[in-house]
């Protein structure tokens, strides 16, 4: 019983620190694997899915697939990034989303990912950041195509 509610108590606390739709705003930024800077910023009129993984994480592995259907499915709209939550050479990197057939963006490589969104403390992490650069949503866990679509047209 006490263990539970102290397991309540600290997902309370975690949960209360992070900010609420729209509340946020950030030019967060990150180089990608070839060394180029992305920015937030440069997104401005279009949503963008923040995907924090690892290559060793394999619920990360398996909503990739989705991740990449919704990238193909919205490009008009929304932008993804896949940030790397390890430090591993790029070309290793690379090679492992070229057999996953993965064409959006890869950042990261074991940067320090500050979001500004709260802390990332579990794999795969995925924030939604609405088309004024402001946080609207995050999910902690896998997640589908539908579970991106259905955030984005409830805002």
């Amino acid at each position: 019983m006490k263990t539970g509610f102290r397991f309540f108590a600290l997902a309370l606390i975690l949960v209360s620190a992070w900010p609420a739709a729209g509340e946020t705003e950030t030019d967060y930024q990150l180089k990608d694997l070839d060394g180029i800077v992305h920015k937030v910023s440069d997104l401005r009129g279009k949503y963008l899915v923040m995907n924090f993984w690892a290559t060793w994480c394999p619920p990360c592995i398996h909503e990739m697939p989705e991740l990449e259907s919704f990238y193909q499915n919205h490009r008009d709209t929304a932008e993804v990034w896949g940030i790397s939550f390890e430090m591993t050479d790029p070309s290793e990197i690379k090679s492992f989303v070229k057999k996953l057939n993965i064409s959006y963006p890869l950042l990261g490589n074991g940067q320090e990912p500050k979001t500004g969104f709260g802390m990332v403390n579990v794999l795969p992490t995925t924030f939604i950041i609405d088309r004024d650069g402001k946080f609207l949503h995050r999910f902690e866990g896998p997640i589908t195509e539908q579970d991106i679509v259905e955030v984005i047209e409830g805002q």
